[in-house]
């Protein structure tokens, strides 16, 4: 994995789109990115990546996201227009070392697995005034280009170094058809998206999962790992609350199945932890790291969501 200084000259992994550039971050701006994302310290220790809109660490072995944290607020939202212009293709990742393109999915969402391009950190909240000037990545009609730097935002966001595989219907997409029930990780993005238009903010952090042996390499070349598990940590106003998923296989008791309900999915930090082999607001005074990873996850998800 490397870093490149200076200027970065990314193009659109299909060739054709229209290319744009986009400069490093100064060290000032990857500080207060880092601030603003990353929650109670980093979890590893290994290689991380600051964006406008989140941090995270790269998976080399798989070519998917380890990990990755980000903060949720209203203003993000102000998002362009995804199905306009070029807002919604997908990007090479310049930064790292072989980056997949977006052509290592193709014919995986119509193949027998449905995996799609999966987003860990979801594209409604690449939006917002991120260098504070006063314009947004695109303008009012939510579709020209109008901020360099927050065009930037969007377009990091795209970054296939922020996808992983996940199958549509049963994960990350809502099924067509009467009676059809959302995907546990739809489901649970819909929740924190309608809260977040609501005012509520929140850090959350997210990422894969895989076992030892018997990963399912998809993709052009075959070397893209299908994620076992995923899990997702949404930081509350009254707390923590750790989801753990099963995906192609359950690795861990506590993993919710496909097609569980999503409260079942709420297990403790420790569980997380050690299954994704992370530590979690180490840059806390011990106190305060050992109060949080000691909330009930189901009630402060119940009092977050106004539901039982």
């Amino acid at each position: 994995m490397r870093y490149l200084t200076g200027l970065l000259a990314i193009l659109a992994a299909s060739g054709s789109g229209l290319a744009q550039t986009c400069y490093d971050m100064t060290p000032a701006q990857q500080a207060l990115s880092l601030s603003t994302h990353m929650f109670g310290g980093v979890p590893s220790e290994g290689e991380i990546m600051i964006r406008r809109a989140y941090v995270t660490e790269y998976n080399d072995t798989y070519r998917v996201p380890r990990w990755a944290a980000w903060h949720a607020e209203r203003s993000y939202r102000a998002t362009p227009i995804r199905s306009e212009s070029s807002w919604g293709s997908f990007y090479r990742d310049t930064d790292v070392d072989d980056p997949v393109v977006t052509r290592d999915y193709t014919g995986l969402y119509n193949g027998p697995d449905n995996f799609a391009r999966g987003h860990i950190v979801p594209y409604y909240i690449s939006g917002g005034d991120r260098d504070f000037d006063g314009a947004l990545a695109a303008g009012p009609d939510r579709i020209e280009r109008d901020d360099h730097y927050d065009a930037c935002t969007v377009r990091e966001v795209n970054y296939m170094s922020n996808i992983t595989p996940q199958y549509h219907e049963r994960f990350n997409g809502s099924p067509d058809g009467e009676g059809a029930i959302p995907g546990l990780w739809y489901q649970l993005e819909t929740i924190i998206r309608a809260e977040v238009d609501a005012g509520v903010e929140f850090h959350i952090i997210a990422g894969t999962i895989f076992g030892e042996d018997d990963v399912q390499l998809v993709g052009r070349d075959g070397d893209i790992g299908v994620p076992d598990e995923f899990y997702k940590i949404v930081i509350t106003q009254y707390g923590p609350v750790a989801f753990l998923f099963s995906h192609r296989r359950q690795l861990h008791p506590e993993a919710c199945e496909l097609d569980a309900q999503l409260v079942e999915c709420i297990v403790p930090i420790s569980v997380v932890e050690a299954a994704a082999g992370l530590d979690f607001f180490n840059a806390l005074p011990h106190e305060m790291e050992a109060a949080l990873e000691a909330v009930d996850g189901q009630t402060a998800w119940s009092l977050t969501v106004g539901s039982p």
